[in-house]
C-alpha cells in the first residue's frame, strides 16, 4: 500500500522538484517546523493532561462500542474519530485519553507542514510559504482546539491533505492521486458530517479547470467512479442506521441543530397547526429558562423520543413554511460568526499540575498576539472577492495560484455557510471554524502579501507571467 502511495506521488513530486526541493526553500521550511513544534510543545508542558468537552464522552463510547462489538453504525457520532480512538487505544491502552491529545498534536505539526507546502506550490515565493504558514503554526487557537478530544484537530489535517492532494491534480494532472483524494474525502465526511456534500464542489471545480486544459474526458471518468463509490458508502452507512436505529440520516445531531437554530432565531411560533405542545415547551425555553437544546430534551424526555424526531419535525415545519425568514436571519450571521472568539470549553482540569514559567510566558504572549490577529478574519469576504475577480480576468486565470485560491475560497464560503446553518451557538462558529480557519488565513494573507507581488510582475515582466 505505501508502495502505491509513493508511487502515484513520484510523478507528481517530480514535476514540482523545482518548486519544493530547494535549499532556499527548504531552510523556511525548517524555520516553520522548528517554530511549530516549539509552540506545540509549549502548549503541552502548559496543559499536561487530556482536554475534554461535554462531547468527548460521545466519542469514547463509540470508541468502546467499536472494541467490543465492532459495530460501525452509531446514530448519535460519526465513526472516523472513534475509530482513531480505537486505534491508538490499541498501543496505549483505553484509559490513556492524554496519549491522543499528544497524537493530535503531532496531527496539527504534519498539518502545518502540508499547509506550507500548499502555499509554497501556490505562490512559490519560500517568504511568503513561510510567513503565512507561521500564522498557523504558532496559532494557539487552533492548537487549544486540535488539543482537546474532538473532532476538530483530525477534521483540520483531513480537510488541508484533502486540498493538497486536489491542488497537486490540478497542477500535475497525476489521477492516479485521485484515490488518495477519495479516501481522505471519505475519512473527512465520516468525522463532521458537514463536509459530506464537498465532493461535489471539488470535483466540479477539478472538471472545471480541465475543461479548460482540454483534459476533460480524462477526468470525468475517474471521477465519477471515485464519487459513486463516496456516496454509495454514505448511502450503506445512511440505510444502516435507518434499519438499526430507525433513523433516516447520517447523524441524529441534525434533529437538535435544527431545533437550536429554531430557538436561537426565535421562531418557535411560526409553527403550523398540530404542533401546539412542543410550541408552548419550545416558546417557554427561549422566554425563561434558556435552557440548550440537550438540556430542554433531558427536562421533557417525551421529545427526545425516536432520536429526537418530534423537535426536528417541528423545526422543518417552521424552516420550510418560513425559509426567507430563515435565510434573512442566517446572512448577518455569516459575517458575525467570521470574527466571534471564544477561547476553547474544556471540563475541569486537573489540579496542582506543575507549570513552567516560560511555557506560560510562551502561551500568554502568542495567545494575545492571535487574539488580535483572529479580528482580521474580518477581511475574508474582501479578499475572496479579489481572489474571485482575479480568477475571472483571463490575463490572471491561467495562474495555478489564482486557480487553487479560486477552490479554497469556494471551500471556505461552503464550510461558513453549512456551519452557520447548522450551529445555534456563536460558541460553536467559533470550534467548527477551526477546520478551515487555515485556509480563512491563506485567503487573507495571500491577498496581502501575493497579490501585489502578482500584479508587480505583471507589469513589469507581462512576457515571463503571459
Amino acid at each position: 500500500m505505501l508502495k502505491s502511495f509513493a508511487s502515484s506521488f513520484s510523478p507528481a513530486l517530480t514535476r514540482n522538484a523545482a518548486v519544493l526541493y530547494t535549499i532556499k526553500n527548504l531552510l523556511p521550511a525548517g524555520i516553520v517546523v522548528v517554530l511549530t513544534v516549539f509552540t506545540v510543545c509549549s502548549y503541552y508542558l502548559y496543559h499536561p493532561y487530556a482536554e475534554l468537552t461535554a462531547d468527548t464522552p460521545g466519542y469514547v463510547n463509540f470508541a468502546q462500542q467499536l472494541r467490543t462489538t465492532g459495530n460501525p453504525i452509531n446514530v448519535f457520532r460519526l465513526p472516523t474519530y472513534p475509530l482513531f480512538l480505537l486505534l491508538i487505544s490499541l498501543f496505549v491502552g483505553p484509559q490513556n485519553l492524554f496519549a491522543v491529545s499528544i497524537v493530535q498534536g503531532i496531527l496539527f505539526i504534519c498539518a502545518v507542514i502540508e499547509f506550507y507546502v500548499l502555499t509554497l506550490l501556490l505562490f512559490k515565493q519560500s517568504w511568503i510559504a513561510c510567513c503565512i504558514s507561521l500564522l498557523v503554526g504558532t496559532n494557539i487557537i487552533l492548537i487549544s482546539y486540535s488539543k482537546t478530544l474532538m473532532t476538530e484537530g483530525l477534521s483540520l489535517w483531513l480537510l488541508l491533505s484533502s486540498l493538497l492532494l486536489a491542488i497537486c491534480i490540478m497542477r500535475s494532472g497525476n489521477m492516479a492521486l485521485l484515490k488518495w483524494l477519495g479516501l481522505f474525502l471519505a475519512l473527512l465526511f465520516f468525522t463532521r458530517p458537514e463536509w459530506a456534500s464537498f465532493p461535489i464542489l471539488l470535483f466540479a471545480y477539478l472538471l472545471w479547470n480541465g475543461y479548460r486544459r482540454s483534459e476533460f474526458r480524462s477526468k470525468l471518468l475517474s471521477m465519477v467512479r471515485v464519487a459513486i463509490v463516496l456516496y454509495a458508502l454514505l448511502a450503506i452507512y445512511i440505510g444502516c442506521n435507518f434499519f438499526i436505529h430507525h433513523y433516516l440520516g447520517l447523524t441524529s445531531v441534525e434533529n437538535m441543530n435544527l431545533i437550536g437554530k429554531v430557538m436561537q432565531y426565535h421562531m418557535q411560533n411560526e409553527a403550523p397547526p398540530g404542533y401546539e405542545h412542543i410550541q408552548r415547551i419550545i416558546d417557554f425555553n427561549v422566554t425563561h429558562t434558556h435552557l440548550s437544546p440537550y438540556q430542554l430534551l433531558g427536562k421533557h424526555p417525551e421529545l427526545g423520543r425516536n432520536n429526537a424526531q418530534p423537535v426536528g419535525d417541528f423545526a422543518r415545519a417552521i424552516i420550510w413554511r418560513h425559509p426567507f425568514e430563515f435565510i434573512g436571519k442566517t446572512i448577518p450571521l455569516l459575517f458575525e460568526s467570521l470574527t466571534s472568539y471564544y477561547p476553547v470549553s474544556i471540563s475541569a482540569s486537573p489540579l496542582n499540575i506543575p507549570q513552567h514559567n516560560w511555557t506560560e510566558q510562551a502561551v500568554s504572549v502568542l495567545s494575545s498576539l492571535h487574539r488580535r490577529l483572529y479580528a482580521l478574519n474580518v477581511l475574508f469576504p474582501y479578499g475572496s472577492i479579489i481572489w474571485i475577480s482575479l480568477l475571472c480576468w483571463s490575463r490572471t486565470r491561467k495562474h495555478l495560484s489564482v486557480q487553487a485560491m479560486g477552490l479554497i475560497v469556494l471551500t471556505v464560503w461552503f464550510a461558513l455557510i453549512l456551519t452557520t446553518l447548522g450551529g445555534y451557538y456563536l460558541s460553536d462558529y467559533m470550534r467548527v471554524h477551526i477546520v478551515f480557519d487555515a485556509l480563512i488565513i491563506i485567503t487573507i494573507w495571500g491577498t496581502i502579501l501575493y497579490v501585489p507581488y502578482l500584479f508587480f510582475h505583471l507589469l513589469i515582466a507581462p512576457k515571463k507571467w503571459a
